[in-house]
């Protein structure tokens, strides 16, 4: 493959000479998107402002990104789902980041992030690269090795707009996007933590009640199996009271709905599978009686026979199929490949009718001589000029006047005359180019007459010599038949003909034996339930403007592999919810706190009946932690895991006697052995302030504390996310 960052002038050029792309990654249908809606549907607002194209540009970037690092072409629903998450949260962040930074007088200006971005190409020759920076470069050098690579990246700007680059680019823009944006979480956290004000009462009172206490305690977990006979119950009362105490804990914050779907998968009927087992077996006799494989292609429309050798690894790595490599490698050249049912997916069959022992690739310098064309206007050199100079620079070499590393100095542009060693596969070149290449001795000189310039190419080295083999493959996909396709979106439109409310859906599909899947809190970008994908169209129906609760939809229809038709069982929208939608919610809560205070009861009864912590610890099959020095103010990592809402009950307890609090999610049996005051305060209330910076900015987490602080910030925006229209019809 060529090194295009090696070589800026002629990148183009000997793309097109060797005829190979330098990646290929799918973008699947994202760009369509932007023509499917009028100006008036706007996907997203953030602020009164439009985002619907920095959304779309960022997606495509995070994309690349994603299928580069992840080695993919395309991407399951789930992640698809992830990137658009990502891609929105940033933008939502970043907003509310730029608009703090403005008022304290600081704006990533061009040339800050321009810095910022040499700052980050620079990084990749040091011991500390950015990750994700050099996860694309070691993506990019598989194909054009590590200097070409990195001379690419550091030139990407040359590569906008050429479609052969484009996911390179963008995965290299969505980099940059997120070193950029990790600055300017870093500016605003520092700012906010270098100007923070801690009035010198404060830190007193912090300082007077840093007690510290030596203890021991155990840890009890509420969900253990020995308490599975521990039940709650609350009346509709109470439940009722828990939410109208706390209705702030359930505050929605994101439109979602409730969905019932009834799917319909369509699987290949045991007719089907017959019949294509026979039509394979059926070819595969006519396959053994043919006179030539190329007859045999000509006769069944299997165009032409690929004639490219492969070795044992290349094979393997390419079909991971085993037992296919064992068929083609293990027998005679000659032999066929019988019918193999691969995984209930396809059939394959076919013969091996060719081997060799050769290089599996082959390394080689080059230097290119163009010369003007009407498609090719960079260069001032004729035809025959070019090829004057490149017969003179071959003469030159083989009389040993001059070497081709010293000779590309003058065709690179002033680059490293080392950029232009490259390695080539079989697979990675013209066929005619690669058997040139293996004729041609080590040290020899090889030109090839490509549009729009002679290239002179030397080989350099060789890999050792290796057995590879020629085969035909045939196969057969294991699909439903059109009858049974018919079929299957006959049910389902059966189905949607008995039913027009969500209950009647459910009724009607189970009394037919169809698998439902209930779907809660279903967000708009969402593709899948409950594991099942391809869901997506469903879930942008239910959040049209015209859907309401109880709707029945008509029947979905993904790429005749699956139909379903979905109910709205319950439409959440944006901000305090009704006590009936989140009462399950409630409930749940409820019963937890409740059982919590039960069990904590049961192990309160026990200690006061005698016995110890080692012996609960024993019943409960847990481990007794002893001497433990917990600090009040400290936070739950440096307290033993302790959570902080049962520090402060512990430090109420009685010394000498075992007692019993709570946490969240924990019960905790606390015997103190000894409590200590505190020490006096530190000079200028150091050491204090280092616990309130601990506790607000939370030091072990400074990503999470960013999200806290801003969190209220961005909760004050007007946001107007449609994202589903991406999808919607």
């Amino acid at each position: 493959m060529a090194a295009i960052g090696a070589i800026r002038k002629h990148g183009v050029l000997l793309m097109i000479i060797i005829g190979i792309a330098l990646l290929s990654f799918l973008v699947g249908d994202f760009n369509k998107l932007s023509s499917m809606f009028s100006d008036k549907s706007t996907m997203l607002k953030i602020d009164g402002k439009k985002m619907d194209k920095e959304y779309n540009v960022e997606f495509d970037q995070n994309l690349s990104l994603y299928k580069i690092k992840n080695q993919k072409t395309s991407l399951e629903e789930a992640e698809n789902y992830q990137v658009h998450e990502e891609t929105y949260y940033k933008l939502l962040e970043k907003k509310t980041l730029a608009i703090q930074l403005e008022k304290m007088g600081i704006i990533f200006t061009p040339e800050i992030i321009e810095e910022i971005t040499a700052e980050m190409v620079a990084s990749l020759k040091t011991q500390n690269p950015n990750r994700d920076l050099m996860s694309l470069v070691q993506n990019i050098a598989q194909s054009v090795g590590m200097d070409q690579a990195i001379s690419i990246i550091s030139n990407i700007e040359e590569f906008k707009g050429r479609d052969d680059a484009k996911d390179i680019y963008n995965a290299f823009k969505a980099v940059q996007n997120d070193v950029v944006f990790q600055k300017m979480r870093v500016a605003y956290l520092l700012l906010a933590y270098n100007s923070q004000h801690f009035s010198n009462n404060m830190l007193k009172q912090i300082a007077a009640i840093n007690n510290t206490a030596l203890t021991k305690f155990i840890t009890i977990n509420p969900n253990a199996p020995v308490f599975n006979n521990i039940k709650a119950a609350a009346t509709e009362k109470e439940l009722k009271e828990y939410f109208k105490k706390n209705i702030k804990r359930y505050t929605i914050k994101k439109d979602s709905r409730d969905l019932d779907v009834a799917v319909f998968n369509v699987i290949p009927s045991p007719n089907d599978l017959k019949t294509i087992e026979d039509s394979v077996r059926s070819k595969f006799n006519r396959l053994t009686v043919a006179t030539s494989l190329v007859d045999f292609n000509i006769v069944e429309m299997e165009g032409v026979i690929d004639s490219v050798y492969l070795t044992k690894k290349e094979v393997a790595d390419y079909y991971k199929i085993d037992t296919l490599t064992k068929m083609i490698f293990n027998r005679p050249v000659g032999s066929y490949i019988e019918p193999y049912n691969y995984q209930g997916a396809a059939w394959l069959f076919g013969k091996t009718y060719g081997s060799k022992v050769a290089p599996d690739s082959v390394q080689v310098a080059f230097l290119v001589v163009d010369y003007k064309t009407p498609e090719y206007q960079n260069s001032n050199r004729t035809k025959e000029q070019a090829k004057a100079i490149a017969d003179s620079l071959e003469r030159t070499m083989k009389s040993g006047n001059a070497n081709i590393f010293a000779l590309t100095k003058s065709y690179l542009g002033g680059r490293q005359a080392q950029d232009s060693l490259i390695w080539i596969s079989e697979r990675s070149v013209q066929k005619s180019l690669y058997d040139s290449f293996m004729s041609t001795n080590i040290g020899g000189y090889y030109i090839q007459d490509a549009p729009n310039a002679y290239v002179v190419f030397q080989v350099i080295s060789k890999t050792a010599p290796i057995e590879k083999r020629q085969f035909v493959l045939y196969s057969k996909e294991i699909i439903p038949s059109e009858a049974t396709i018919k079929s299957f979106k006959n049910q389902a439109n059966d189905l949607r003909a008995s039913c027009t409310t969500a209950d009647q859906l459910v009724q009607e599909a189970n009394k037919r034996g169809i698998q439902m899947i209930q779907g809660k809190d279903i967000t708009s970008m969402m593709a899948s339930i409950n594991n099942v994908n391809n869901i997506r169209e469903g879930i942008s129906w239910s959040f049209m403007p015209k859907t309401e609760k109880d709707n029945v939809s008509d029947v979905f229809n993904f790429e005749s592999k699956m139909f379903y038709v979905v109910a709205v069982r319950n439409i959440k929208e944006k901000g305090t919810p009704d006590f009936e939608d989140v009462k399950d919610v409630v409930e749940a809560q409820v019963l937890q706190e409740k059982r919590l205070a039960m069990i904590a009861q049961s192990v309160k009864d026990q200690l006061a009946k005698g016995i110890t912590l080692e012996q609960l610890a024993q019943n409960y099959q847990i481990t007794v932690t002893d001497s433990a020095r917990l600090a009040f103010t400290a936070d739950t990592y440096s307290n033993r895991q302790i959570e902080n809402n049962a520090i402060g009950k512990i430090f109420n307890l009685t010394p000498g006697k075992a007692d019993v609090v709570t946490g969240t999610q924990f019960i905790y049996a606390v015997q103190i052995y000894q409590t200590y005051p505190p020490v006096a305060a530190s000079a200028n209330y150091m050491i204090e302030k280092m616990v309130v910076n601990s506790i607000v900015f939370n030091e072990r987490d400074r990503n999470r504390s960013l999200e806290l602080i801003t969190s209220n910030i961005k909760d004050k925006y007007d946001i107007l996310d449609q994202r589903y229209l991406y999808y919607a019809k």
